[in-house]
């Protein structure tokens, strides 16, 4: 019996322990994973980098606090100033000032609360790369910190003088050629010109501005295409993209015209001012050389343009001895001259033609103003006569007559000289050579 009570005590006891032992934690169950010594070393680093960082925030005597993109103002002394000196880089600088002190001020200094301006330590006497100290000055509200350092501690300032320059764009390496019976001309460019400035030493090594190599062929209309500008240096270099973002240029691209116009063959016509009734322009006794000239137009322009007509001739200048002229090309507004044809030669064949002096006693006005009486004061003028020999052996003083154009003198009164134009009546072959004026009185009518 007594053994059996003994057993059953221990039934109900067991159970008790083992649920004590399960209710509480064990304390090698926690500490147990620091007996791992990878978790130890990476426990331990990842310690010392809180306790590091906990350090760095409030230590900043050993560990300054960076400011960061703080604008630097490059200024120049007032001599490199005064000689014309400019900074062209760089344009915009920006550095990271390191500050120190009370870590509660410190953390709350921003890039505005900073000034920087450069230093020259060299000598400026000219133009040049420069090195120049930030010096870094307090503007903001917040006093109590010191500058430690800067990143980074040099600048390089580049300094030249302003140039600016106007080059014209050249297209002669656009090479381009019409089909048959067109004409292609020289292209152009648009802008034309193109302005550059900036350093001098940059400006004064561009040569040439020139669009790039492009060929046509077989064109029958106006060709344009837009391309980008070359700018080429004394050996026909281009200039490289980093010095071109150092120029201010007023085009890099330009739009290039190839102009194609119809070509023809056009003859030239004769034109004279006092041309006797018996000559007609195409009179076979008149030589032109050359007697057609190659010109290039639209279509539409040659609709109404079937010839050339040169500037007239004054019958009056041609004698026998004076039978030869340069007469100048005129082409009308739109014509290019293909051949390059300035003047042309004209001959006058006076073969079997004779002059002869004939003196004129009969003249006449025209336009006569009003209110005024004209009268000749010259009496006779003796004129050279030309033509055939017959009809010029026919003629007589009673043939010719001269005329005098009042036109114009309104209001004139008194002795003065006038030019005479003389007509000549029963010859369709002769004329007057020569210029020749009289002596007239022009009174108030009564």
């Amino acid at each position: 019996m007594k053994k059996n009570n003994e057993t059953s005590k221990e039934r109900k006891t067991e159970p008790v322990a083992e649920k004590v032992k399960k209710g509480r934690p064990s304390k090698k169950g926690i500490f147990s994973v620091f007996q791992n010594n990878k978790f130890t070393m990476c426990f331990s680093v990842l310690l010392a980098m809180v306790f590091w960082l906990m350090m760095a925030f409030t230590n900043t005597e050993d560990f300054p606090v960076a400011v960061r993109s703080v604008s630097v103002t490059v200024r120049l002394p007032q001599s490199a100033q005064e000689s014309g000196l400019t900074v062209f880089t760089p344009q915009e600088q920006t550095i990271t000032v390191y500050i120190k002190g009370n870590s509660l001020s410190v953390h709350n200094v921003t890039k505005d609360d900073l000034q920087v301006e450069t230093q020259f330590s060299q000598t400026i006497n000219g133009a040049g790369t420069y090195l120049a100290t930030p010096s870094v000055k307090k503007v903001g509200y917040i006093t109590d910190f010191e500058i430690d350092h800067t990143e980074p501690s040099t600048i390089l300032v580049s300094l030249d003088y302003l140039q600016e320059k106007t080059f014209t764009v050249d297209t002669s390496e656009v090479i381009a050629s019409g089909a048959d019976g067109y004409f292609s001309g020289t292209p152009t460019a648009n802008p034309a010109t193109v302005k550059v400035s900036g350093p001098k030493t940059l400006v004064d090594s561009i040569a040439s501005v020139r669009v790039g190599e492009k060929s046509f062929s077989s064109l029958t209309e106006s060709t344009s295409f837009n391309t980008g500008l070359l700018f080429l240096d004394a050996n026909g270099n281009a200039l490289s993209a980093d010095k071109l973002q150092k120029l201010t240029i007023s085009a890099t691209t330009a739009d290039v015209t190839i102009p194609v116009l119809v070509r023809k063959t056009l003859p030239l016509t004769l034109n004279f001012t006092n041309r006797p009734t018996g000559f007609s322009a195409s009179s076979p006794r008149f030589s032109l050389s050359p007697s057609y000239i190659e010109v290039a137009g639209s279509p539409e322009l040659f609709e109404s343009i079937t010839s050339i007509d040169l500037d007239p001739i004054d019958f009056s200048q041609i004698t026998l001895a004076n039978n030869q002229f340069q007469l100048p090309v005129t082409l009308p507004s739109g014509l290019r001259n293909l051949q390059g044809v300035e003047s042309v030669e004209l001959k006058v064949n006076l073969s079997g033609y004779s002059s002869r002096v004939i003196e004129v006693e009969d003249f006449r006005f025209t336009n006569i103003p009003e209110g005024v009486n004209p009268t000749m004061s010259t009496s006779s003028i003796q004129v050279t006569v030309i033509g055939p020999e017959e009809e010029v052996e026919g003629l007589t003083s009673s043939n010719l007559y001269g005329q005098i154009n009042l036109a114009g003198r309104e209001g004139v009164t008194g002795h003065t000289e006038v030019p005479v134009t003389f007509s000549i009546s029963g010859s369709t072959g002769c004329w007057v050579a020569g210029s020749y004026r009289a002596n007239i009185s022009i009174e108030p009518r009564e």
